[in-house]
């Protein structure tokens, strides 16, 4: 009898924890998992919603967007105030509408990594933790980083990400005084037409023109 009963404890260890451990996921595998699903579409878009809380003012504004994307490389975000990122591959325009500027410089290569639309990606992120959780009624994996540092102030980063679909369904971006940007991404559509204009941008007359491509004259 003692014997049978270890072995029962045994196998309740093993399944226990083994099980586990063949269902867990890493931070690795779902920005994997979310790169090769993006490079494998022809085009995706979708809307979303940007929040910005304004800590030191406990205030909140709300912006809405559109995003388009063709790959290899050409993208388009637009937000509702007029602010729009356009890229053909070649060429990127950045034009704030507040202050009547577009912004020209030279594409420097692929995404890195799918949320780089979104935030400031030219710090490095750490994975601290994943969960699995429901947003928005549908369950998803919560992806927690937080930036590189020498201290322990560094800026935090969450990302939720829909389990089937493998669409990210919100993004969190907190500084280190408070702010906090969040994104809540719907209406994903994956290979659908999308035309060509999209990803071309006409500069408005009477606009300021700042261009910072190594070689101007050849991209006209």
């Amino acid at each position: 009898m003692n014997q049978i009963v270890s072995i029962l404890v045994v196998l309740l260890f093993y399944f226990t924890f083994f099980a586990h451990g063949v269902m867990a996921i890493t931070g690795g595998e779902i920005v994997k998992k979310l790169r090769d699903r993006l490079e494998n579409y022809v085009t995706y878009s979708m809307r979303f919603e940007k929040e910005f809380y304004w800590s030191a003012l406990d205030k909140t504004r709300s912006r809405s967007g559109t995003f388009y994307m063709q790959n290899p490389n050409k993208f388009r975000v637009g937000i509702d105030n007029g602010d729009v990122v356009v890229a053909d591959g070649t060429t990127v325009w950045s034009y704030i509408d507040r202050n009547k500027q577009v912004l020209i410089s030279d594409y420097e290569g692929d995404l890195q990594n799918p949320w780089q639309i979104f935030v400031d990606y030219s710090t490095n992120f750490v994975t601290i933790g994943v969960k699995e959780t429901k947003i928005a009624g549908k369950s998803a994996y919560m992806l927690s980083m937080k930036e590189e540092s020498n201290n322990s102030l560094g800026r935090g980063l969450k990302i939720w990400v829909d389990k089937k679909k493998w669409w990210m369904l919100q993004i969190e971006f907190v500084e280190t005084n408070g702010d906090i940007t969040t994104y809540r991404l719907k209406e994903h559509k994956v290979n659908k037409k999308i035309r060509s204009s999209r990803f071309s941008f006409l500069i408005p007359d009477g606009i300021e023109v700042v261009d910072r491509r190594t070689q101007p004259f050849l991209k006209q």
